[in-house]
């Protein structure tokens, strides 16, 4: 029901699902401030062959780049957010859209986001660029992000096609996924529980 309570707010009430997704970053940004400022630290101590850090405004312009860059069949199951600079660009500002990047040496070739709400629940989406896949790097995001929502203390969840047989695996190797309901679009709406 909120799920698509929310989705009819942003798609015919664009003014007021904004008041809303200000005043969930405010309050989220208020409330997690302590766990917050510990992230980076956490990026740095997973980091390996990889450099994964925080997303930053002078992103944004790098980030669309590499979206630009990846084939059409990368969307066919990653379609979280527009792709373009002045979206990146407002969703790295947001305070509860907690955006990070896999760099191998200066080049993006991951991206991914915990979607976090005050409600104690928050969405992930991830994407690795097509030419670094097989590398591991899918499995490291899905660690990290085991760790941050342990930091932060909110529950995980999202939604995954069953037909994307890459991600599942890549995930089933760090998470236990229980399904809670298929959704319309055939999509089951998960929250990832990390491995014991």
């Amino acid at each position: 029901m909120l799920y698509k309570l929310a989705h009819i707010l942003r798609d015919r009430f664009g003014f007021l699902w904004n008041l809303i997704e200000w005043g969930n970053a405010f309050v989220f940004a208020l409330t997690h401030k302590s766990a917050l400022n510990k992230i980076p630290a956490i990026l740095k101590e997973c980091s390996g062959q990889y450099t994964l850090r925080m997303a930053e405004c002078a992103d944004a312009a790098p980030l669309a780049e590499f979206f630009s860059e990846q084939p059409e069949e990368s969307f066919e199951f990653f379609k979280p957010h527009a792709f373009d600079e002045k979206t990146l660009a407002k969703i790295i500002r947001n305070k509860a859209f907690l955006t990070f990047l896999v760099l191998d040496g200066e080049k993006i070739v991951g991206y991914f986001f915990l979607r976090c709400f005050v409600n104690g629940k928050s969405f992930r989406g991830r994407i690795v660029d097509y030419r670094w896949r097989n590398r591991g790097i899918a499995k490291l995001m899905g660690l990290v992000m085991n760790k941050l929502i342990a930091l932060l203390n909110v529950r995980l969840f999202g939604s995954i096609s069953p037909d994307n047989y890459a991600s599942l695996e890549s995930t089933k190797a760090v998470n236990d996924i229980h399904v809670i309901k298929v959704l319309d679009n055939g999509y089951y709406y998960v929250e990832y529980l990390p491995k014991e």
